[in-house]
């Protein structure tokens, strides 16, 4: 006789619940890296009977949920889009949603506030809301000005009992993400009793200025050092640590294989100051970001992975090729291209940094068994490292085995 759920254990059927909707166990991730992921609520559980809606909608309202409404509709699809941001609902469906915790109004001042049809609305969870927020940070970074043309009110409120005071921890967890955004023409929080430890915690992270593009890029610098000294002492994981957060430093953030640049028009300016003072900022950047790569490179070397280390390497190569030639190519091509040439190698600022990366994703090749990319990139390499007899003898070795 099959077994009726309602005779499960309360804390069974909570532990299921808990399951199919939670937003930890709701979140799908999406095969494409370009695409945000997504919630999958098992809404409907809700409509089974009465007593299952009572017991899933305490689970399901265990869930932080953010609202984001602004007058603008291209905005919700730039923070989905470029931001990356998983929304759990955007359009109707987000607008009329009632029990979140916190609501994000975003328009300019001196205009009225849009009413339900002109504004538009997406919700998202407790988890996305630094995302958000750092997306928001990049986007003023990038186009400096921009939010001094904007207003921005938060409204606090316990969704389920209204007038309840949210705990100090929740306040700080929905408020403080929003310290990263600086320069407002206007900002004001209201709502379920704001605690002024956390109002004043908020504005004090408010009121630290951004770090300078001299100041990014030297920290950048002080841990790529960190990390060649790392490299020297054996301890290869730690050392690909210190790269990935130098990235980090200059607004590149590392998942996995994928690497997000931001913040690109931040550093388009000259250098007063620093390590890089005299330079424009984003050839600095540019010379920073080749350095890091070669030494990726090595420390997937040193750690005998050589799959890494030709993924790193022949990934900066296809763009350093694209950018110099407008080849849409992910292959490493053959060697008598024109963008291995000496005019085009001491053409680049990084060459020396762009050739360890050409030499070192030969030796990987050579291990995988890549004979074709191993004689295309210790062409490469010989061309942009003239004077490192290493790689003139390997180098050389290879025309002779042709010949």
């Amino acid at each position: 006789m099959a077994t009726s759920f309602l005779n499960y254990p309360p804390e069974i059927r909570e532990q299921i619940y808990g399951e199919i909707l939670s937003t930890a166990n709701s979140r799908v991730e999406a095969n494409n890296p370009d695409e945000p992921a997504r919630y999958e609520y098992q809404l409907a559980i809700l409509s089974t009977c009465h007593q299952i809606y009572r017991e899933a909608k305490k689970v399901f309202q265990d869930n932080i949920f953010i609202k984001i409404t602004t007058p603008w509709a291209q905005a919700i699809e730039h923070i989905r889009s470029e931001g990356k941001v998983p929304s759990v609902t955007t359009g109707e469906k987000a607008e009329i949603f009632r029990d979140f915790h916190l609501w994000v109004f975003i328009d300019t001042p001196g205009t009225p506030y849009p009413n339900h049809h002109e504004r538009c609305s997406m919700l998202i969870t407790l988890e996305d809301l630094e995302s958000f927020n750092k997306f928001w940070h990049f986007s003023n970074l990038n186009n400096h000005g921009l939010n001094q043309h904007l207003r921005l009110k938060l409204t606090l409120q316990d969704p389920h009992v209204p007038d309840r005071k949210i705990p100090k921890a929740l306040q700080t967890r929905l408020l403080m993400p929003f310290g990263m955004i600086k320069d407002l023409n206007t900002f004001t929080v209201h709502g379920s009793k704001l605690l002024p430890s956390v109002d004043e915690a908020l504005k004090k992270e408010r009121a630290i200025p951004d770090p300078t593009p001299e100041q990014c890029l030297d920290k950048a610098f002080a841990l790529k050092d960190a990390g060649n000294e790392l490299l020297k002492l054996g301890l290869y994981r730690k050392a690909l640590q210190k790269y990935n957060d130098s990235f980090g430093a200059i607004h590149i953030h590392v998942s996995g294989r994928v690497r997000t640049v931001h913040c690109d028009g931040f550093y388009i300016r000259d250098l007063t100051s620093g390590v890089y003072k005299g330079r424009r900022g984003d050839y600095a950047r540019m010379i920073l970001r080749v350095q890091l790569v070669a030494n990726i490179v090595l420390a997937y070397l040193k750690l005998e992975d050589c799959v890494e280390a030709h993924f790193w390497g022949k990934r900066s190569i296809v763009l350093f090729r694209h950018s110099v030639t407008g080849e849409q190519s992910d292959e490493i091509g053959d060697d008598g291209q024109d963008w291995l040439t000496p005019t085009w190698a001491f053409r680049f600022p990084a060459h020396d940094a762009m050739g360890k990366i050409f030499y070192r994703t030969a030796l990987a090749s050579r291990a995988l068994g890549k004979v074709a990319d191993v004689k295309t990139l210790m062409k490469a390499a010989a061309v942009y490292l003239p004077h490192d007899e290493i790689v003139q003898k390997e180098a050389r070795a290879l025309e002779e085995k042709r010949e």
